[in-house]
């Protein structure tokens, strides 16, 4: 599969210069032969240093969006070859693009259905008979407390919108709702603007009591489907649900039922392009239950990790696709080895030095820091944004059962240790 040549047109990428996703850039580079464009708010966006050109627009905002694009054409006479999402909040957008010039995408149904609205998301899932934890949607805490003690607790209260962890709340007893509740509200008001959300609703969630966590990184092309990798994820302590680490291939990876479930939440989504993210809770024994159904490619890293140990670019193949350029689904050689990520976290206060570290584990593959002195670094790791960095791990010819997958989180946090030093003032309240 060879450079696509664009024909004078170019490529348009949707949150390919987001954090832990820029490989993206790299994936698209070698598959299409063209200008790489994107839409960004501004031309302070970093995204200036990576593309042939950057579309000042909301990308974001489907309307937005689209007048960024005709206006580029009107000035220049390019049009898009292609549209590709990368992350949620280009689904829409890119969908309307796609739509304009009548190029290759999901459909708008399959856009509308998956993660960005899980409301819709589950009740297609639930409809195909696909095992998923029920829901309410509620409007108020005495709708939450009512929800709740339906399912029993303990429960989870959710955003049925958003990614990433945000707003997500285990609920134990009745005392709690309230604050899941409002803490959820606080959540969706303070971020619905960032990323131009419709949905802004709110669900009580039952709680699923199976003890493990993967995703399944699954390409779709028409009737086609193939899952490239299942990663182990590990989750921060509750009552919140962050993601501080990911580990590939997982434990989970040889189980057949993995792979059909994951394939059958795909087609009730009506997902037939792309790479597919898929969020399951399972454990040994037990038939895995489905949580989440993202129509776009997975964030924090993961199919960088994918790439390193799995011998396949996922970005490469959900790119040819959303080009209609797919012409063989991949065959997936042996892993070569163990491939992970963790957060790095300061201890609670405000970091006043970074340092360098003493000594770094020999299966640290590298490491990038995002906070510099007077960062606060809160008590919590309740989402995605609660993190001070992030560390690479390669374990070469291992298998999961040769590392215990808490060694990465024992690595992250030794590291963290020897970079961060904290004072105590100005500590963040939880959330």
């Amino acid at each position: 599969m060879g450079p696509v040549s664009g024909d004078e047109k170019y490529l348009l990428v949707l949150g390919a210069a987001m954090s832990l996703r820029e490989r993206a850039i790299v994936a698209a580079l070698r598959v299409f032969d063209g200008p790489l464009v994107t839409i960004a708010r501004g031309r302070d966006s970093r995204a200036a240093k990576f593309f042939d050109h950057v579309l000042v627009g909301d990308f974001s905002d489907p309307d937005d969006s689209l007048r960024a694009v005709v206006e580029h054409e009107k000035e220049t006479g390019r049009v898009p070859a292609g549209v590709v999402p990368f992350f949620d909040p280009g689904l829409v957008p890119g969908w309307a693009i796609a739509d304009h010039y009548g190029l290759p995408f999901l459909s708008r149904a399959a856009v509308d259905d998956s993660s960005i609205n899980k409301n819709r998301m589950k009740d297609k899932l639930l409809a195909a008979g696909v095992a998923t934890p029920r829901y309410t949607q509620v409007d108020s805490v005495e709708a939450a407390l009512a929800a709740a003690g339906g399912y029993g607790f303990p429960c989870v209260i959710k955003p049925s919108a958003f990614g990433g962890s945000l707003g997500v709340r285990l609920v134990s007893d009745a005392a709690e709702v309230e604050r899941a509740y409002s803490y959820a509200r606080r959540i969706i008001d303070e971020n619905a603007a960032v990323f131009t959300v419709k949905n802004r609703e709110i669900q009580v969630e039952e709680f699923c009591p199976l003890v493990d966590e993967v995703s399944v990184e699954v390409l779709n092309h028409g009737t086609e489907q193939v899952v490239l990798a299942v990663t182990d994820k590990i989750l921060g302590p509750r009552p919140y649900f962050a993601e501080i680490g990911h580990r590939v291939p997982s434990r989970y990876s040889s189980r057949s039922d993995v792979d059909d479930v994951t394939k059958r939440a795909c087609a009730a989504i009506g997902l037939d392009r792309g790479i597919a993210h898929v969020e399951l809770r399972l454990e040994p024994g037990a038939a895995p239950v489905v949580m989440e159904v993202g129509a776009r490619t997975a964030g924090d890293g993961i199919l960088d990790q994918v790439e390193r140990v799995c011998g396949v670019s996922p970005y490469e193949l959900h790119v040819l696709s959303y080009l209609d350029r797919l012409d063989r689904m991949p065959e997936l050689p042996a892993p070569s080895g163990l491939a992970g990520i963790s957060v790095l976290k300061a201890a609670p206060g405000r970091v006043s030095a970074v340092r360098k570290p003493s000594s770094v584990d020999p299966a640290v593959r590298g490491y990038e820091v995002s906070a510099v002195a007077g960062t606060r670094s809160g008590a919590t790791q309740a989402n995605y944004l609660d993190r001070e960095g992030y560390v690479e791990f390669v374990w070469p010819g291992a298998v999961p059962e040769d590392v215990p997958l808490d060694t990465q989180t024992v690595i992250a946090r030794d590291l963290s240790a020897q970079l961060f030093e904290v004072d105590d003032a100005d500590l963040p309240a939880a959330p």
